[in-house]
C-alpha cells in the first residue's frame, strides 16, 4: 500500500503513520568510556611530579605522561599519518634539538658534554605535542578533549586554592623546598600549582584559560570559565601570564565579534560588570593585583631588572659566541653571568625566544617562530572560511597567550606546556565536520 499526497502534504499508510519512531541514539556511558584514556591523559598533562602530599620525595612522572600520550596516539591510530606543515616543522625542530644536544654538543665541548637524558627529554616533548595535535583534530575526539580540559582547569583551580589556604609553612613541611622556585627577590610566596614555579603555572593557566573562554558556545559559558580561570591565575601573581591572558581574550573576542558584533558589546559589558563586582567583593585582592601590574613600568623593580639583564646578557653572549647553533645549557650561568651578574643564577633567559636562541641558535629560533606562525595562520584560515567555530577562536587565543608569555617567561622546556599548546592548536585546526560545540 502506497502513501498518497494531498496538495503539498504527504500522508503515509496507517500502519506506517502509527509505527513507533526509532529511539534516538544516546551518548551512553560505553561511548564515553571509549575516550577514557584520552581523558586520563589530558588530566595528567599538568603533572611533572607526584604531589608531595602523597609521597615523601619528589618523583618525576614526565615519562609516564609521555607514555600516556603515545598510548593515546596508538588508540586513535594517528602515529602513521602523513605530517602536515605544522607537524613537519615540529618534527624537524625535534630532530635538530637531538642533533644539537648530542653530535654538535660533542663537537663544541667534547663527548663529556652530552647529557643523554636531557637530549631525549627535549627531543620527545615536541613529538608528544604532535601526537596530541593529531588526536585533537579528529572530529570524534573534540568534545572529549574539551570536557577533559575543563575538568583539568577546575582541578588546577582547586590545587591553587588549597596552596593559598594552607600557606607556605605547611607546604614546606610536606617537602616543597629544594627545587621549587616560588619566591621572588623580595621573598614573596606565590601559588605554583603542579609545577616547580608560579611563572610556568601562570603561563599554563593563561593558555588553557583563554582557550576555554573563547571556545565557549555562549556568553554565559564564557563567563563561567573566565571565573574558573581567573582565580588560580590571580594567585600566581605572575604579570606576564596576566597580560598574556588579557590580550589573548581580547584577540579571540574581537575575531568572534566580526561574525557576531553583539558578542563584542556583551563581552565588554560583562567584563566591566565582572571587574566592578570583584572590586566590591574583594577590594584588597584587586588592589594587590593592580599594584603588581603597575610594577611593569617600574624600571627599578627587582623582577624587571633581572629580565633586562638576562635578555641583554643572553642575546649578546649568543650572537657573539655561537649565533648559529647556540651554547650548552650548563654554560648559561658562567657565560651570561659575565654580563648579567647574579641574575644569571636563574639559569635561563626569562624568555622562550631568547632561551631557544641561547640553546639552539638562530636555526632553532627560526623553527620555533615558524611553528607559531603556521599555527596562527591555520586557525585564521579556519575563521576566514567560517569553519570549525568556535574551536578556532580558542586556538587563536592559546597561541596568542603563549606567544606573549614567551616574551617574558621560559616555559617551552616544560613537557606539560608543549603538550597543552599542541592539543589546543589541534582543536583550533580540527577537520571540518562539527561546526558547533555539542556540549555547553
Amino acid at each position: 500500500m502506497q502513501g498518497t499526497r494531498h496538495g503539498d502534504v504527504a500522508t503515509l499508510p496507517r500502519e506506517r503513520r502509527w509505527a513507533p519512531a526509532a529511539p534516538a541514539e544516546k551518548p551512553t556511558t560505553k561511548r564515553r568510556a571509549q575516550h577514557r584514556l584520552l581523558t586520563v591523559t589530558v588530566l595528567a598533562l599538568p603533572f611533572s611530579y607526584i604531589p608531595l602530599e602523597l609521597v615523601p620525595t619528589r618523583v618525576s612522572v614526565t615519562l609516564v605522561v609521555f607514555a600516556l600520550v603515545v598510548a593515546t596516539g596508538i588508540r586513535y591510530g594517528v602515529l602513521r599519518q602523513r605530517p602536515g606543515a605544522l607537524e613537519a616543522v615540529t618534527l624537524l625542530f625535534s630532530a635538530y634539538i637531538f642533533v644539537r644536544l648530542t653530535a654538535l654538543a660533542a663537537l663544541q665541548s667534547g663527548a663529556g658534554a652530552i647529557d643523554v637524558g636531557e637530549a631525549l627529554s627535549a627531543t620527545l616533548a615536541p613529538i608528544g605535542g604532535v601526537i596530541l595535535y593529531r588526536v585533537a583534530r579528529r572530529d570524534d575526539t573534540k568534545d572529549a578533549c574539551l570536557r577533559a580540559l575543563r575538568w583539568m582547569l577546575v582541578m588546577l583551580a582547586v590545587i591553587a586554592g588549597y596552596q593559598a589556604v594552607v600557606g607556605l609553612d605547611w607546604l614546606q613541611s610536606r617537602g616543597y623546598t629544594d627545587g621549587f622556585y616560588y619566591f621572588t627577590f623580595d621573598g614573596d610566596y606565590r601559588a605554583f600549582g603542579t609545577f616547580l614555579s608560579p611563572t610556568v603555572f601562570g603561563a599554563f593557566l593563561a593558555v588553557v584559560g583563554a582557550a576555554l573562554v573563547c571556545m565557549a558556545p555562549t556568553i554565559r559559558g564564557a563567563l563561567i570559565w573566565l571565573g574558573v580561570a581567573i582565580v588560580p591565575l590571580a594567585l600566581t601573581e605572575t604579570r606576564a601570564a596576566w597580560i598574556a591572558f588579557g590580550v589573548a581574550l581580547l584577540a579571540g573576542w574581537l575575531l568572534r565579534s566580526r561574525a557576531r558584533p553583539a558578542y563584542l558589546t556583551l563581552g565588554v559589558a560583562a567584563a566591566v560588570w565582572g571587574i566592578a563586582f570583584i572590586a566590591w567583593l574583594a577590594p584588597q585582592a584587586v588592589g594587590t593585583m593592580v599594584a603588581r601590574l603597575a610594577t611593569v613600568t617600574d624600571s627599578g623593580f627587582s623582577s624587571n631588572l633581572a629580565r633586562v639583564h638576562l635578555w641583554e646578557g643572553a642575546l649578546d653572549v649568543t650572537l657573539s659566541q655561537s649565533p648559529i647553533i647556540g651554547l650548552p645549557a650548563d654554560e648559561f650561568v658562567r657565560r651570561v653571568g659575565m654580563l648579567a651578574g647574579k641574575y644569571a643564577e636563574f639559569g635561563h633567559a626569562h624568555s622562550n625566544f631568547l632561551q631557544i636562541l641561547f640553546l639552539y641558535g638562530t636555526i632553532g629560533l627560526v623553527l620555533f617562530v615558524a611553528i607559531l606562525l603556521i599555527s596562527f595562520g591555520g586557525s585564521l584560515r579556519m575563521i576566514a572560511a567560517g569553519q570549525n567555530l568556535p574551536w578556532a577562536y580558542g586556538g587563536i587565543a592559546a597561541i596568542v597567550a603563549f606567544a606573549i608569555d614567551s616574551a617574558f617567561e621560559t616555559s617551552w622546556t616544560s613537557f606539560s606546556m608543549n603538550a597543552l599548546l599542541y592539543l589546543l592548536i589541534g582543536l583550533g585546526h580540527a577537520r571540518a565536520g562539527t561546526e558547533k560545540l555539542s556540549i555547553a
